[in-house]
Order: C-alpha cells, then sequence, then structure tokens
C-alpha cells in the first residue's frame, strides 16, 4: 500500500473573512494559483504602471474560469482592458494538464496579450497543435523560446528564465529529453531596476528589499540539476560574495518568498538542496485531494520541502503543521469540511506583507472574490 501524504486540514479560526480587493496596495503584486484539480493555471496580478495594471498568465487548463477571473479583475478596476494587458502568456511546456485550455485563452484574448512563450518542445497530441495552429493564426503576437538567461522587464517587474537549460533544449530533437523537463521556469521579481547606481563614496544606493517568486512548472530532477550549472552563484548565503552580487544586480537569483512546488509535488520535482536555496516563505501546490491519478502531491516530496524549511534530521524533532510551514494546497479544506480552493498570495513592495487568501472555490466553479477568506 503505497504511503499518504500527512497533509493537514487547516483551522477554521486560522481563516477570516475580509474585503480582499481593499487590501491590494497600488505597488502589490498579486499571485493566483487557481484550483484547476490536476493541472495548472496561473496569474500574476502585476503592480500599477500609470495608474493601470499588466498581467502575465502561466499555463491555462482551464480557460473558462481564468476568463472569468480576468473579467471580475476588470470589473472592478484592479486589472486594466487595454492593448498588451497580458503582457506576457507562458506555456510551460505541452503536456495538457497545463495548455489544454490554452487554444480558446488565445483565441478569446487575443487583442489584449503582448507576447507568448512556449519551450520549443515538439509533442504530438492534439492539444499541442491547436495551442500552436491557433498562436501561428493569431499573426500579431510575438512568440518566442526562451531558455535560461532570458529577462524580460514588464513595468515594475523582472522576469528571469531559469530553465530549460541550452543544454537541455539541445537534446529536444536529438538524445531527447523528457518533457516535463522542458517546462520554462521562472524567477519573479519586483521592484526591479534596470540599473544600480554608485555614489560618489563607491557605495550603492540602497536597494529595495522587494519580494520574488520561482515558479517551478513541472521541472524535474535534470532541470534543476542544470539550472545549478547556469546559475553557479544560486546558494542565498550572508557571505561577501554573495552581498556584493546583490549589491550589484538587486537580487539573489534563487532565494524567493513565494515557491510554486513544480510539478504538483511529485517526487522528481524538488529535491532537499533546492528548497534550502530557495528557502521559501510560502509554498504553494496545485493537485487534487487523495493524490488524484498521479499520487501527486506525494510523499518524498512533501517531507523533502518540509525538512528544507524546517530542518529536524539533527533534532529528532516533527515538523510544524504544513500551514504553519507555509504549505498552502489549492485541495486543502479547513476544518469544518469546507474547501479552501484558489489561492492568492499579495506581496507587497517592502518584502514584508505576504497576505494568503483563499476563495473557497471547487474545481469546476467560478472565483468569487467577495467570498475571499484570509489566513491568519
Amino acid at each position: 500500500m503505497p504511503s499518504v501524504p500527512r497533509t493537514q486540514d487547516v483551522p477554521a479560526n486560522r481563516l477570516e473573512t475580509g474585503d480582499f480587493l481593499a487590501t491590494i496596495d497600488p505597488n502589490d503584486l498579486v499571485h493566483f494559483v487557481v484550483n484547476v484539480g490536476d493541472g495548472d493555471t496561473q496569474l500574476l496580478l502585476l503592480p500599477e504602471e500609470q495608474g493601470s495594471r499588466k498581467a502575465i498568465v502561466v499555463d491555462v487548463v482551464s480557460g473558462d474560469k481564468l476568463t472569468r477571473l480576468i473579467e471580475a479583475l476588470q470589473q472592478n478596476g484592479v486589472l486594466g482592458d487595454g492593448e498588451d494587458v497580458l503582457a506576457l502568456v507562458v506555456a510551460t511546456h505541452p503536456h495538457a494538464d497545463h495548455v489544454s485550455g490554452m487554444a480558446k485563452f488565445l483565441t478569446t484574448h487575443a487583442n489584449l496579450i503582448g507576447e507568448f512563450w512556449e519551450p520549443g518542445y515538439y509533442l504530438a497530441t492534439p492539444t499541442y497543435f491547436k495551442m500552436m495552429e491557433v498562436l501561428a493564426e493569431l499573426g500579431g503576437v510575438a512568440h518566442s523560446q526562451p531558455t535560461s538567461g532570458t529577462t524580460r522587464f514588464i513595468d515594475q517587474v523582472k522576469v528571469t528564465v531559469l530553465a530549460p537549460g541550452i543544454g537541455l533544449k539541445s537534446r529536444y530533437d536529438s538524445y531527447g529529453i523528457d518533457v516535463n523537463n522542458s517546462s520554462i521556469a521562472l524567477k519573479v521579481d519586483f521592484p526591479a531596476r534596470r540599473y544600480y547606481k554608485r555614489e560618489k563614496d563607491g557605495s550603492y544606493t540602497k536597494l529595495p528589499s522587494g519580494a520574488s517568486l520561482v515558479l517551478g512548472a513541472d521541472a524535474q530532477t535534470a532541470s534543476w540539476s542544470q539550472v545549478m550549472v547556469d546559475f553557479p552563484q544560486l546558494v542565498a548565503s550572508g557571505s561577501a560574495v554573495a552581498k556584493a552580487l546583490r549589491k550589484a544586480r538587486g537580487v539573489e537569483p534563487l532565494n524567493a518568498d513565494v515557491f510554486k512546488v513544480p510539478h504538483h509535488a511529485s517526487k522528481h520535482g524538488l529535491n532537499l538542496e533546492l528548497v534550502e536555496e530557495i528557502k521559501p516563505s510560502l509554498s504553494l501546490v496545485s493537485s487534487v485531494r487523495e493524490q488524484g491519478s498521479y499520487n501527486f502531491p506525494h510523499v518524498v516530496a512533501l517531507e523533502a520541502l518540509r525538512e528544507g524549511i524546517e530542518p529536524t534530521a539533527q533534532k529528532g524533532a516533527t515538523h510544524k503543521d504544513d500551514f504553519d510551514l507555509g504549505i498552502h494546497f489549492t485541495s486543502g479544506r479547513d476544518d469544518a469540511g469546507k474547501d479552501l480552493g484558489t489561492i492568492a498570495v499579495v506581496l507587497g513592495p517592502n518584502g514584508r506583507k505576504r497576505d494568503v487568501w483563499r476563495f473557497g472555490d471547487q474545481v469546476g466553479e467560478s472565483i468569487d472574490l467577495a467570498a475571499a477568506r484570509k489566513f491568519k
């Protein structure tokens, strides 16, 4: 009998109703992990720029649900409706549980999309072919197949591609690589300056604390090992070299406040060393309850995640509950049996604001922004 991961229901008294939209300040970034069951759909609502917000979409397995969320945000005045308001749309890799709704989404929002990314991995499936056919028909949407190191600045936000590495991409059509390891994994930093200025005494101007996210898509061990090659200075530490790099570049390459856990917390999606380097305050898992069709989330991944956040091996202690380690599941429930549903994290530019909201929606339901409960 397979091991069942130990996940805890969240005490209902740790959640309080509130006005979700009213708590979003103009300079905040909001990260939605939409409750779509066995799959991924994410939306990043970017900080305001000249009185209007843009967004980044990462994967679309349920286009209708995401479309309704976008419309609700527009109707409430927290997302713009002009050209290129969906500044970047990313299909991380061509598996259906990440792109089955992408073709319809592209058709519906063609006039709002600024740029489209996909990894360039050819997969002979109907959902992949349909997505690429629609993309070709749109014509006006910029289309890229980025690799590690690719960087985009979108208003106050910096988006860096961590994976796939060029070494992996060169194997797509020759020696082969698992389609999950073709995933586009992203680092998102804000506020992000485009350059840093030295003062007359040689010191740098005071850097903003900021906030950052690592969005792991379905990248697995082979991909993350390549990331370690491409970004050799990834270790987050207080060393003189790490401090100098932060002063020169403004960010630590992998350390992040929010970690979108790779591959629905499969046993191949992460390891202890990766979690230790990211050092997330919040870890978000898109999955179904009772492990679904693929045994996700897996006990191996969850234990590595817990141990990376709260080392206990040398102490012989047990871990805190997941919700007190900052681990949240789209499939979670409170101890009164109510589904928690879609996750939204509101991040402030000073690095101190990390509010977690839950909307109580089931997989096939729309997200009711007025039904939000804030995790205490």
